[in-house]
């Protein structure tokens, strides 16, 4: 019985390709924020922003985080990481 003679396949043959490199990191905007709240998007914080200076100007005390989550339509845990960021 004749024996089978086994060839490389061409891909065998060839050497393995250098890994690709890395990517490059990426820039990314750091916002000052404390480390146990939420990044919350620039454009909430500045609506934030927004009502909460009317608020004072209009009543002359701070917002609460209650209130500014009622007026944003927000949950109490987002007003209050807004408020600590803004």
């Amino acid at each position: 019985m004749p024996v089978p003679v086994v060839t490389a396949s061409p891909a065998e043959e060839l050497e393995p390709s250098p890994a690709p490199e890395a990517a490059p990191p990426i820039a990314v905007a750091k916002t000052t924020r404390p480390a146990s709240g939420p990044a919350l998007p620039a454009a909430l914080l500045d609506a934030a922003r927004r009502i909460a200076d009317t608020h004072r100007a209009e009543y002359g005390t701070p917002i609460t985080a209650a209130h500014l989550g009622t007026r944003m339509g927000v949950a109490l845990p987002v007003a209050t990481a807004a408020l600590a960021q803004i």
